[in-house]
């Protein structure tokens, strides 16, 4: 979230026409992004003031998902970006331990 990145040229396969090569510090690799996705203004702060990193506590009720991700009452996870999906706009998405992906909430 807010990462600044290099460009180092058009994208390629799916998207290419609509995105960008970018390579941001840290990848070894450049990754392709739809142009969509970038502004050249920061963008506005994460929910609750969060930032990338925190490290939260879930304190909801246990869920188990499709995907095999889960969610326990008081497992921490570490803030990886804004939420996605229902919880767009009023929450985040964190990555637990022993979770394949990140989880809005």
């Amino acid at each position: 979230h807010g990462q600044q990145g290099e460009v180092v040229g058009p994208a390629t396969g799916v998207h290419q026409g609509n995105g960008l090569k970018l390579l941001f510090p840290g990848n070894k690799g450049s990754i392709n992004c739809y142009l969509y996705q970038f502004s050249v203004e920061k963008p506005p702060p994460l929910p609750g003031g969060h930032r990338l990193g925190d490290r939260l506590y879930y304190t909801g009720v246990n869920k188990s998902f499709k995907s095999g991700n889960k969610l326990m009452y008081g497992q921490q996870g570490a803030v990886v970006g804004p939420a996605t999906d229902k919880h767009q706009g009023n929450g985040l998405k964190l990555q637990f331990p022993g979770n394949r992906s990140s989880q809005s909430v």
